[in-house]
């Protein structure tokens, strides 16, 4: 799944849209998401799971912080190696890493930027964060919740009581769906003191159109009224974004 396909080729069909995973990721400096950091634990000790080629890591390695990465793609970890000058650990995200690559109370923030929907098994992955996080540390944790769109809602009721289906065109890779409510769930029984959530919506403008004309028409004219319901009230958002603290 996570080949050199995933990260080098374009396709309008998949997330990446029109173009290269690898130049979308090399875009950006990271400049808000090191000044995010260093609010948190400046110079501390960061670990990011799904790291994907290091941009980041490189980022905050520059910036001082102690910087440990996991990701499963080989092609991801050999491309920052190469680049960036970063060892990644090339391996699962699973308790056979404690005590040999990750250790309990080691780091003061954990990343996993849309990393969580892709585990087979979540709660493991949060009880391992849990674990290696030093107390009072926290857990970034971002999420997509395009179920949770009140045209996801709407598609589902009608696809029912027609009795039809629809197949999504991309990779099954997302294995799980979350909302606010069970990711908060999740938090509380993996051990996590504390779980703020806060919910984002993409602009109308920017939402991928992969459906019929109907389909289409129906989705964008439901994402105006669903734009400004979580921009005031903070709900049936796209993206959730989770800080959980040990």
């Amino acid at each position: 799944m996570y080949s050199s396909d995933y990260f080098t080729q374009a396709d309008a069909a998949t997330h990446h849209m029109n173009e290269e995973y690898v130049k979308l990721l090399n875009a950006s400096d990271y400049a808000e998401g090191v000044k995010e950091m260093e609010q948190i634990a400046k110079g501390g000790s960061f670990l990011e799971v799904g790291c994907a080629t290091g941009k980041l890591l490189f980022a905050l390695k520059n910036a001082g912080f102690n910087v440990k990465g996991i990701e499963l793609s080989a092609f991801a970890v050999q491309y920052a190696k190469d680049n960036f000058g970063i060892d990644i650990i090339n391996k699962p995200f699973d308790e056979r890493l404690m005590g040999i690559e990750v250790f309990e109370n080691e780091f003061d923030i954990v990343l996993m930027g849309d990393v969580l929907e892709h585990f087979t098994n979540p709660t493991e992955a949060m009880v391992l964060t849990q674990k290696i996080l030093k107390p009072g540390g926290v857990a970034i944790i971002h999420l997509p919740g395009t179920l949770n769109l009140i045209s996801s809602k709407l598609a589902f009721i009608i696809y029912r009581l027609i009795g039809s289906q629809k197949t999504m065109t991309v990779p099954p890779y997302h294995l799980t769906e979350f909302s606010a409510k069970t990711i908060r769930h999740m938090g509380k029984i993996t051990g996590f003191n504390r779980v703020e959530i806060k919910q984002e919506v993409k602009h109308p403008s920017t939402i991928p159109l992969r459906g019929t004309f109907l389909e289409n028409l129906v989705k964008k004219s439901l994402q105006y009224p669903n734009y400004y319901l979580t921009k005031w009230f903070g709900v049936a958002g796209d993206r959730i974004i989770v800080k959980a603290y040990k």
